[in-house]
């Protein structure tokens, strides 16, 4: 019988590639007639990078950036021929930072921009760039500066790129440093850039904002995608997936034609993972949490639909679940097997996986053979 392990990372846990090899193990220690193949999945947020670095076959290169705040780091990227996958969060995101250094205000994607120029002085024409896990709401202003932008006040005087000197810009001087390069921002989310699901107040607070910073930040936007109208047609603000990344994706559409992909289908395609589900008796996959986000094309909800198409089974184990996701399984199994704290499940998510695992393993064994 024919098993496709394709896991969602179950996030500050367990990866996706641990993920797939406890169920494979789970599976082989039931019975050797298993074959089971694993393709870890992403979705735009953890470890989208590595999971593309893996199919992609990339060489990691290395370089120095600015951090959020501006200060000298070392960085890595992959490329592979003329293709390079940037992580945001790797250079402009909050890990890089203290909780008390976190604030949207200062914080600039500024080190992003140098990435991505200095992928194209190595001869990269597609980028693909990630944007889970920013610290910044600077609507992309501060990779623009990188790449060749220049901001000014109404007296002329020239601004940072940053989040608080948006609602100061009057005028943006853009001069591209870099010529045919495609960019595609991968996005695990779809909120708007504007509004009570923008992202000034949706990702805001996560990022340090309190709420009169988000007052701030939501008006700077605003302002930041009218100046954008001079350099696009297209509306900026209400593009799905505008609000991702602190808004970072604006900049990019306007100003270098780039184009936001949902990031499951984009990555189950590199991963050729309809091959994989064709042939699979039965297809697992899971996350953390499964809920009504998941539902939201996040990496489980679209293997699930690409293998319901099929006429396959899909399992999804997840740390936790709620009943509305149920409708896109053919069941989910919880890894809580007793009563536990959450941290407890995270800290021993490998160990429970395989077990869960192991009894879905043994119940379709035990059918097959009959």
């Amino acid at each position: 019988m024919n098993i496709l392990a394709a896991p969602n990372s179950m996030k500050g846990s367990l990866d996706a590639f641990d993920f797939s090899d406890a169920i494979e193990k789970a599976f082989l220690d039931v019975s050797g007639s298993f074959k089971v193949k694993k393709i870890p999945v992403a979705d735009g947020g953890d470890l989208t990078g590595e999971v593309l670095c893996r199919a992609l076959n990339a060489k990691t290169v290395q370089t120095v950036a600015r951090d959020p705040l501006g200060r000298g780091i070392t960085v890595q990227y992959a490329v592979s021929g003329n293709t390079a996958i940037i992580e945001m969060a790797n250079v402009s995101g909050m890990k890089l930072l203290d909780e008390e250094e976190l604030n949207p205000m200062v914080a600039s994607s500024y080190g992003t921009g140098e990435l991505i120029l200095d992928a194209a002085s190595r001869g990269c024409t597609n980028i693909l760039l990630g944007v889970g896990g920013s610290a910044t709401v600077d609507g992309g202003s501060g990779m623009l500066q990188a790449l060749g932008a220049k901001y000014f006040n109404s007296g002329g005087d020239e601004l940072p790129g940053n989040g608080g000197a948006l609602s100061q810009i009057s005028s943006i001087r853009f001069t591209p440093l870099i010529h045919n390069i495609k960019i595609n921002i991968i996005s695990d989310v779809e909120n708007p850039l504007l509004g009570e699901n923008g992202a000034a107040c949706v990702f805001g607070p996560q990022k340090g904002a309190t709420p009169e910073m988000a007052i701030e930040l939501e008006k700077g936007l605003s302002n930041w995608s009218r100046l954008l109208g001079k350099f696009s047609d297209k509306d900026i603000p209400n593009m799905p997936g505008a609000g991702a990344a602190g808004g970072i994706a604006t900049g990019l559409v306007a100003c270098l034609n780039a184009r936001v992909v949902p990031g499951a289908d984009f990555i189950l395609g590199i991963l050729k993972i309809d091959e994989a589900i064709k042939w699979a008796d039965l297809v697992i996959t899971g996350e953390g949490k499964i809920d009504g986000q998941t539902l939201g094309n996040k990496a489980p909800y679209a293997v699930a639909k690409r293998a319901k198409k099929m006429g396959k089974t899909v399992i999804a184990i997840g740390g936790a679940y709620e009943m509305e996701a149920s409708t896109a399984f053919d069941g989910i199994f919880s890894i809580a097997n007793k009563p536990m704290t959450i941290e407890t499940a995270m800290e021993n998510a490998e160990t429970l996986v395989g077990q869960v695992a192991g009894q879905i393993a043994l119940l379709v064994n035990k059918i097959n053979s009959k």
